[in-house]
């Protein structure tokens, strides 16, 4: 009993501490607002961190350490900042921009399948997040990383889709 109770606040510190430490989607010197290109730049530079932990597990050479998970479990906090940014407040500057060559309706139309696809991008990216975190609370000896590798091409699936359609 105690063990679990040990694992459900384990589990629930990240989600705390996201909320305590205010994680924002950053932004570069000298850029003053969101933008599109901000946060798909750091989408692929902080989401790296969670993907060298499914490449290691892959890699025979290589071992996932307790550093490692940590590394994704951060990274992925500030991608899921970066689509929470965008679903909160979509602004024109955050929507994609092949919109502007669009006409009202057709615009209107991709605004909203973009805003959907965020808030399911952000989902997965928080069951990723869970996973790196539960992961990092079961001892070594018992972790099964199959699941994470699992996760990690599901979400590179969803990209892909991403740049496919918008």
């Amino acid at each position: 009993m105690i063990s679990r109770i040990v694992l459900a606040v384990v589990l629930l510190l990240p989600a705390m501490s996201l909320a305590q430490t205010a994680v924002t989607c950053p932004l570069r010197n000298g850029e003053t607002e969101l933008t599109i290109n901000r946060v798909m730049r750091n989408f692929g530079k902080y989401f790296a961190d969670a993907e060298t932990v499914a490449r290691k597990i892959g890699d025979p050479w290589d071992k996932v350490t307790d550093q490692d998970l940590q590394k994704g479990i951060d990274g992925l906090n500030i991608s899921i900042a970066c689509a929470d940014a965008v679903v909160a407040k979509p602004t024109d500057a955050v929507m994609p921009t092949k919109g502007s060559l669009m006409d009202e309706k057709a615009r209107a139309e991709l605004n909203e399948y973009y805003i959907y696809f965020m808030s399911d991008f952000k989902d997965a990216l928080i069951e990723y997040r869970d996973l790196l975190v539960k992961t990092l609370a079961t001892p070594e000896a018992q972790r099964d990383y199959a699941a994470i590798v699992t996760k990690n091409d599901e979400v590179n699936q969803k990209v892909t889709h991403a740049h496919k359609k918008l």
